[in-house]
Order: C-alpha cells, then sequence, then structure tokens
C-alpha cells in the first residue's frame, strides 16, 4: 500500500510540475523594445555613419583596406570587430586630439556617454571649439 501512494505522488508531482512548465511557456508576449539608433543606417541630418575606433591600432589594421572594405568587414556579424563600430556622426561630440603615424593623420572624436575617444579618418567630422579658459 505504501508503494501504491508513493507511485501515485510521484505521478501527481510530475503532472503538476509538466503543467507548470506548460504555463510559464505560455507567458504574455513581450512588448517590441524601443528601437534604438541604427548605427548602421545612414543619418538624415549629418551624412553617413563614421567608422570609429577606440584604439589606434585596431583603427590601422580595420582600414588598411580601405573604408569600403571596412564597412563590409564591420558589416559581417561573424568577424571580430576589434571594438570598431560604424556610429552616426549625431554620436560624436567633436575632435578631441590629433596625432600623425608614419605620414598619415589620425583624429580622435569624443563619443557621448563615454570619456573614451574612437579615432577617425581626418577631416570626418568638425573640429571642436577649445573650452573657454577662466
Amino acid at each position: 500500500m505504501t508503494r501504491r501512494l508513493l507511485s501515485d505522488a510521484v505521478l501527481v508531482a510530475l503532472a503538476l510540475g509538466l503543467g507548470a512548465a506548460q504555463a510559464l511557456a505560455q507567458q504574455a508576449p513581450r512588448a517590441p523594445r524601443a528601437a534604438g539608433p541604427d548605427r548602421s543606417a545612414p543619418d538624415r541630418r549629418g551624412g553617413p555613419p563614421v567608422i570609429g575606433c577606440p584604439s589606434l591600432a585596431n583603427y590601422r589594421m580595420l582600414m588598411r583596406d580601405g573604408a569600403a572594405a571596412a564597412a563590409a568587414h564591420l558589416a559581417d556579424p561573424k568577424t571580430d570587430h576589434l571594438g570598431c563600430a560604424a556610429m552616426a556622426r549625431t554620436e560624436f561630440t567633436g575632435i578631441v586630439d590629433k596625432v600623425t603615424l608614419g605620414g598619415q593623420s589620425y583624429d580622435c572624436a569624443g563619443v557621448r556617454g563615454t570619456t573614451a575617444c574612437h579615432w577617425v579618418a581626418p577631416g570626418t567630422l568638425p573640429e571642436t571649439p577649445a573650452p573657454a579658459k577662466r
């Protein structure tokens, strides 16, 4: 008799467990997330996206074969983007640093929401006015 009660208890527990799993699987659908800015789409206000990297070495590697090849590389989700991204011009705050390396100039542009700058091609973004001295 004890065996019969034990097997009935197991069957009841299984039935309750399966019912709970089905109930959890049938949750109400969630509302779609608010769409954030599509960084790969052209920005109507500022022109095409700008390719930038927080590391100058990675920027130089990415841009070795030209901007079109770099854009194709960034468009492939299976490749390593080296921390680089194609970002809307509105994401940048302006040029904060410049460097010339091997006869090639590079600008580092500030990015909204972060203290790091991203290296970009010179002349891509407007110069930032110098802060007023007190």
